[in-house]
């Protein structure tokens, strides 16, 4: 029975990676609109847990005050890593992926290459933001609280929490991508006040920048050194720098973490995960 599921998973995995591969070719397509909101009204700006994970590149302003804590994670999920021999066999990583989001307790979490039927793993206290929209960077909350005015392109999604624009990314290293990304990714700030980005860009900051990107990195504004959040595993590790990233507007940036801990498994994932706790 068991062998029967994991291979009818499988199949379900090599379908939605097809079919994500046949949406990457539409780059010019236009977002996806739903003018929902899910969950009952409740604040999401509340005292959070202090993470007790090993981490890298940790750095924290003051600690005072109702703070809101955002998840970002490439989870790796693709058609890839079915052995389940391997030392990273995908079921044996989203079982460790848990584990972390049990411990570090964020609000919100914004996933990258997260597919059916890895979206399992995600702990029971969250609710997916995209309702049946089939992607690979969904977004999740926290039940109970209330989310509206959700979008979704081939390389983003976004939706309001308490006041807050999340964008979630996952970009390419492609400059042309990378420049129609950021694009729209700032047409998101022109009706908000507040926002995060973050996610798997593909790039490093100075291209984001380059590309004229109208946000501030949460890592730069907290003083913390560029690590690499990026680590192959087929092929020897070579330096990308941070690919992934959080940017802020209209916020203030208290901690900022590149999870380090492979919370029992060999690797999480070939990204690290990032986490950010930011005040109004």
């Amino acid at each position: 029975m068991e062998k029967t599921m994991i291979a009818a998973g499988c199949c379900l995995l090599a379908l939605c990676g097809l079919l994500t591969a046949c949406r990457m070719a539409g780059e010019d397509s236009a977002p996806l609109k739903q003018e929902l909101a899910g969950g009952q009204a409740q604040a999401l700006f509340a005292a959070s847990p202090q993470a007790s994970a090993v981490v890298s590149g940790d750095s924290t302003g003051e600690a005072t005050g109702s703070t809101l804590r955002v998840l970002s994670f490439n989870v790796r999920t693709w058609t890839r890593d079915l052995d389940s021999g391997s030392d990273v066999f995908w079921r044996t990583r989203m079982e460790a992926m848990e584990r972390m989001i049990e411990d570090l307790d964020p609000d919100i979490l914004c996933f990258q290459e997260m597919l059916f039927p890895a979206t399992r793993y995600v702990p029971d206290g969250y609710r997916r933001v995209s309702g049946g929209v089939n992607i690979s960077h969904p977004i999740f909350v926290r039940k109970g609280v209330k989310w509206q005015d959700h979008e979704v392109a081939v390389r983003w999604e976004a939706c309001t929490v308490d006041g807050v624009r999340i964008i979630n990314v996952h970009s390419s290293w492609d400059g042309e991508i990378t420049a129609r990304t950021v694009e729209q990714v700032n047409e998101q700030l022109t009706d908000c006040e507040m926002a995060v980005a973050c996610g798997d860009w593909n790039v490093r900051l100075a291209a984001l920048q380059k590309a004229g990107l109208q946000m501030e990195s949460a890592r730069v504004l907290l003083g913390v050194p560029e690590d690499d959040t990026f680590e192959n595993f087929t092929r020897p590790q070579e330096s990308h720098g941070p690919i992934d990233h959080f940017f802020v507007a209209g916020l203030q940036a208290v901690s900022y973490r590149m999870i380090t801990d492979p919370y029992g498994c060999s690797k999480m994932s070939d990204h690290f995960p990032i986490v950010l706790d930011i005040r109004k």
